[in-house]
């Protein structure tokens, strides 16, 4: 069988979305594309991406739904909703532990997705990302080039959160596109000693600003790589999503006098076996909190669950909420979707380990 890629409609080319997704639409992952067929065409689409995420030395299976669409003419049919409840279908039989879903739709709140995690979005001047350079000139800036793929992959392998990829999906990122991209992905890496020490991937708006896409290595490094590029593309400021959890980062900013404008989610998420989830992110509870604290999750036919640590027991009715426990709730919310969770309620040893820090897509956006 071999892929082919129409518009559905939409004004992008087949091979702009092929560069978009590269590592979804591809014909490896074709038995994870989903279509709907109508009057002889494809009218409705969904793709599923499975892989693993590294966090803090435990790896979870994790499953991306993204490229939802539908052909103008046949919207309004359930296709789209038929396609998102096969894709977790699919999710569930392929033990997949959590769900991240680019968007915020009551078509995913109503698959048990929510808009959970928290990434702090910060906007950074010129100015300010000079000044945190000033004391690190001797640090060397070079433009990515194929033959800087392993230094990349060093680089990443460093990070405590991170997906699982390859050297050949190395490569296929470095090259992907954003559909809101003025310029081409532009990714530029620091060295010391002729060692890599940080790279920041980068796309230019359409409002003469940058957003960081990915990041890995030193945080200060990280900031003078921003601040060269950034010079290059001569831009006025940086828009920089920095996740929960990445204290380094967010104390050299706010150090500075920044503030982030708004908090978000990376995506809309969904925890599909809670029990196995929590079993399998309980040594990381353990070690941060230094004690063994018990901790474990109880379902019910009902769709209820008990969570227990240190001997008491928070009760959620909504599947939703223990998402919502584990990963945070931001600021800003797109899809104003009713949850049963009351965080004052939840006892306060549940609050020195949650929420767990939060992640982004990075390169594997779909």
């Amino acid at each position: 069988m071999s892929l082919r890629v129409g518009s559905l409609g939409l004004k992008s080319t087949a091979s702009t979305w092929i560069r978009f997704s590269p590592h979804v639409l591809c014909e490896e992952n074709i038995e994870n594309l989903r279509v709907i067929v109508s009057d002889g065409k494809v009218v409705s689409h969904l793709a599923i991406w499975e892989g693993w995420l590294h966090f803090y030395g435990i790896w979870l299976k994790v499953g991306l739904i993204g490229c939802v669409c539908t052909h103008p003419d046949y919207r309004m049919k359930g296709y789209a909703s038929s396609l998102v409840k096969d894709a977790f279908a699919k999710l569930y039989r392929d033990h997949v532990d959590f769900v991240m879903v680019s968007g915020a739709r009551s078509l995913y709140s109503r698959a048990g997705c929510v808009e959970a995690g928290i990434i702090y979005n910060y906007y950074v001047p010129l100015n300010t990302l000079k000044d945190l350079a000033t004391s690190l000139d001797e640090l060397k800036v070079e433009s990515y080039s194929e033959d800087k793929t392993s230094d990349l992959i060093e680089l990443y392998q460093r990070e405590p959160i991170r997906f699982r990829r390859s050297f050949e999906e190395f490569k296929l990122f470095a090259d992907r596109v954003f559909l809101a991209e003025v310029e081409a992905l532009s990714i530029s890496v620091s060295y010391r000693m002729n060692k890599p020490t940080s790279y920041v991937a980068l796309v230019k708006g359409f409002f003469n600003n940058l957003t960081v896409v990915e990041y890995a290595g030193s945080r200060i490094d990280v900031l003078k790589t921003l601040y060269d590029a950034s010079k290059d593309l001569k831009v006025e400021y940086v828009r920089f999503p920095i996740p929960y959890g990445d204290w380094e980062l967010i104390i050299l900013l706010e150090g500075s006098g920044l503030k982030p404008k708004i908090s978000q989610a990376p995506a809309s998420l969904a925890i599909l076996n809670p029990a196995i989830f929590a079993n399998k992110i309980r040594p990381y509870i353990e070690e941060r909190l230094g004690v063994k604290a018990n901790f474990k999750v109880v379902t019910h036919n009902d769709g209820g669950l008990e969570v227990y640590m240190f001997g008491e027991c928070a009760r959620l009715r909504d599947p939703k909420a223990f998402t919502t426990l584990v990963f945070g709730r931001p600021e800003t919310v797109h899809n104003q979707d009713t949850i049963e969770f009351d965080y004052t309620s939840i006892p306060k040893a549940f609050r020195k380990a949650f929420p767990i820090p939060s992640f982004n897509y990075g390169l594997n956006y779909l």
